[in-house]
């Protein structure tokens, strides 16, 4: 048996239907079930209910379940361990998020910043996946693949550059002026911007680089400054791009494995035939999802889901 790989997907109970699709892809679909160390991560205090969530639909098995409660995560009859573990906005600064766009101020967006103190010791690299992907392809081939060279991170590099106009740019000019006081360099407009909703990181350099004390700075400078828009993605691009004395970068993932905007409004979220049978991973960001959400107009793409979806009956329970 190879390596462990280290996978980690959580959610807000809203997004709980999407969990199990992700996990069951991510399952169903590999050739090394044994190898998957899954994190599934839940609001603190909710933790127990999403484990009876979890066990209602056929995701959490024996072996599985022992490692959730506190085992190493070794499956040794084949099966794939997974850890429940809660998180709390205690661990973040005060958050502030401006933008109309709903669930972008859920803690549970910034846990990605502090997967190096959630997994193991000695974890090389981790797979993070938004609760709203689906995984077609063998991910253990994807997180052997990825950062080669000791990159930094891998994802999904962006149309648009982080200067182009949008709620998203980040060329605002109080923005630069913070950015080259901290990093003796200028922000890289002309770079493209990535979707960190799938997305490598490579956990010892994030450590050594001390990266998640600079997403704290740039959360904690935006709450005094406004200095950019929407939740999480700014500070993470910011962290990443200022590392290595403002020489930090991402490495582009193949694009098989990555086919996103599958629940946007307009013409991005229209895929060929040829596009869906070749994506070795799916993703809904966007407004619309594959499962039932509030405010969402429509189910997009149910079909791509509903092989991984769950199979409980009176799983869901009322929502707080």
């Amino acid at each position: 048996m190879g390596q462990a790989v280290h996978i980690v997907v959580g959610a807000d109970r809203e997004h709980w239907p999407g969990v199990v699709g992700v996990i069951n892809s991510v399952v169903g679909n590999t050739a090394s079930p044994s190898r998957l160390r899954i994190l599934a991560l839940a609001p603190a205090g909710r933790v127990d209910e999403f484990r009876r969530y979890l066990r209602c639909h056929g995701v959490l098995q024996k072996a599985a379940e022992a490692e959730s409660n506190g085992g190493d995560g070794d499956a040794d009859d084949g099966s794939t361990a997974i850890r429940v573990v809660g998180f709390s906005a205690d661990r973040l600064p005060p958050l502030h998020v401006r933008t109309k766009l709903t669930n972008l101020e859920s803690p549970l967006n910034f846990a990605r910043f502090y997967l190096h103190e959630l997994l193991p010791t000695g974890v090389p690299k981790v797979l993070y996946l938004d609760a709203d992907t689906i995984v077609k392809g063998d991910v253990v081939q994807l997180i052997e693949d990825a950062l080669p060279n000791d990159e930094l991170c891998a994802a999904t590099l962006r149309k648009q550059t982080l200067g182009d106009k949008g709620v998203a740019s980040l060329k605002g000019s109080k923005l630069q002026r913070r950015y080259r006081e901290r990093y003796g360099a200028p922000l890289p407009l002309s770079e493209r911007g990535f979707n960190a909703g799938v997305f490598v990181f490579n956990l010892k350099a994030w450590a050594a680089l001390n990266l998640t004390a600079e997403v704290e700075f740039w959360i904690r400078a935006n709450n005094k400054e406004a200095l950019y828009a929407l939740g999480s993605q700014p500070p993470l691009t910011l962290a990443i791009h200022g590392a290595r004395r403002g020489k930090g970068r991402c490495e582009p993932l193949p694009s098989e494995w990555h086919l996103d905007c599958l629940g946007c409004i307009g013409n991005g979220r229209i895929k060929t035939s040829e596009q869906l049978a070749q994506a070795k991973l799916y993703h809904w960001n966007g407004p619309n999802k594959p499962f039932r959400t509030r405010g969402s107009k429509r189910q997009a793409h149910p079909e791509l889901f509903a092989p991984y979806q769950g199979k409980g009956h009176g799983c869901d329970g009322p929502q707080r």
